[in-house]
């Protein structure tokens, strides 16, 4: 009897090997072959270019009366006299004030158009931190094969290399196949009213672009575990965005007598029950995507478990779990960002405020995560209401094969070569494209740059190949986009 139950279990584990390597060796590679078209040096105009774009103080505020409305209107001054026949042979359009929105006619009407869109805001720099920088934040200075400064990689890369590829092909007489929209956000970076704005001209005019490009994924040379080739993370989805108040109010009063339990202690207990219980993990369509396009890819034992995500899904889920950047691709996430109690140390403080900052996975609506985060906290002494009334649901997810994300993995593999890898990539910082939903299924999110340095921190910075390769992919994306 025990020998026939060992006979039996040895049978299922060579079955298991055998259905496991059959899935493994049937998993080929999904990459496209493109020529690669070895990109030019940078002309000594376009570095110059560059840095004085950065000189710029573009800094967008939640608070609208800090904007500085002479840097944005400066900026679009220096833009007008830096690429002249932009603005001579492209119609532009100027929407909540700063936000430009420019138009190159093409050849073909009947075409849908192409938009690629950056945006010209920057976030401040960090009060108390000016003196951490290696150099000056705004002084967009070239120093160890890098450019240097505030905005460089968030996102004035984009909008200057689409400026000076353009500029270029209108020297040349060059019209393309069909109408290219250039956007240019003047607040991505506090909501993006202006990208809204423009949005909601093409849906007026029932313009539907068969590819909207924005930020989003980079070139990343070893970030990604597992892979030995430099991979170019295409987004083909994003996150949603919804921050909630959570609110207590409870008598306070002298110190030196509390009650046994107070305001702030209501609230604590909140979000520690809203950190102990996260939202389930899943596999994005997006990450799905991931899988299946980097798993051929990888050296035999990751491929096996890639290959064989129904057996092994549970352990990609841990070693997921194990980075704040890998979670953030396989569930919703919450994060208290703001607490806000008491005026004095001696006095309990009759009310308690924090805000929580939801990142919502596609397929969790915010209606969705606000009737679990109630369920969750289950204590009617907690008001939760949304903060300030932006919600921004996930977006829909673009197909690999669509004309978008062809078009992009075609500009990619002809710009960088053979030895790079593209795939399919969740976003989980939120861009201007959400807002094209309504008017465009080829929503594409991906920066043509390698492993930028300091988003949004200290030492902001892209290297020159970043540059250049920008530059050539952007040239690569016009000449062909019919």
């Amino acid at each position: 009897m025990i020998k026939r139950i060992l006979f039996f279990l040895l049978a299922i584990i060579l079955l298991l090997a055998c259905l496991l390597l059959f899935n493994t060796f049937r998993f080929t590679s999904r990459q496209s072959v493109a020529e690669l078209k070895p990109a030019p040096e940078i002309p000594a105009d376009a570095l110059i270019h560059f840095t004085e774009a950065v000189h710029y103080k573009t800094i967008s505020y939640v608070d609208t009366s800090l904007l500085d409305t002479a840097q944005f209107f400066g900026f679009h001054r220096f833009l007008k006299i830096t690429y002249p026949l932009v603005h001579q042979r492209l119609s532009l359009r100027v929407v909540e004030k700063y936000s430009l929105l420019y138009k190159w006619e093409g050849k073909n009407p009947k075409l849908n158009p192409v938009v690629l869109m950056a945006h010209q805001d920057v976030v401040p720099i960090e009060a108390g931190t000016e003196k951490m920088w290696t150099v000056d934040p705004f002084s967009g200075t070239l120093k160890d094969s890098f450019i240097w400064g505030r905005g460089t990689a968030d996102d004035k890369i984009n909008l200057i290399s689409i400026m000076e590829a353009a500029e270029k092909l209108l020297k040349e007489n060059y019209q393309p196949e069909r109408d290219i929209y250039f956007s240019f956000g003047h607040d991505e970076e506090v909501g993006g009213k202006g990208a809204q704005a423009a949005a909601a001209f093409f849906k007026t005019e029932n313009i539907t672009p068969d590819l909207v490009l924005d930020e989003g994924g980079i070139i990343s040379l070893n970030k990604v575990p597992g892979m030995i080739k430099p991979v170019a993370l295409i987004g083909t989805s994003e996150k949603g965005y919804l921050s909630l108040e959570l609110s207590v109010e409870k008598n306070g009063g002298h110190s030196s007598m509390p009650e046994p339990e107070t305001s702030i202690d209501i609230l604590t207990k909140a979000i520690v029950k809203l950190r102990d219980k996260p939202f389930d993990p899943n596999f994005s369509p997006s990450t799905q995507g991931f899988i299946k396009n980097l798993g051929p890819e990888m050296p035999f034992v990751q491929k096996m478990v890639f290959a064989n995500i129904w057996l092994f899904k549970p352990i990609v889920i841990g070693i997921y779990e194990k980075s704040g950047a890998g979670n953030a691709m396989i569930r919703t996430t919450a994060v208290p960002t703001m607490i806000n109690s008491g005026i004095k140390d001696n006095v309990v403080p009759t009310i308690a405020k924090a805000t929580i900052n939801f990142r919502l996975l596609p397929g969790n609506s915010s209606t969705i995560v606000i009737k679990k985060v109630r369920a969750i906290i289950n204590d009617e002494r907690v008001q939760i209401t949304p903060y300030q009334s932006f919600i921004s649901e996930p977006s829909t997810v673009t197909s690999e094969e669509s004309y978008a994300y062809k078009k992009i993995d075609a500009a990619i593999k002809s710009t960088y070569g053979g030895k790079l890898v593209t795939s399919p990539f969740l976003m989980i910082g939120g861009t201007d494209s959400r807002y094209f939903g309504e008017v465009s299924k080829g929503i594409i999110k991906f920066s043509p740059m390698i492993d930028p340095i300091g988003f949004h921190g200290i030492d902001e910075r892209v290297s020159l190949e970043s540059y250049k390769t920008a530059l050539w992919f952007f040239e690569q994306l016009m000449r062909n986009a019919d």
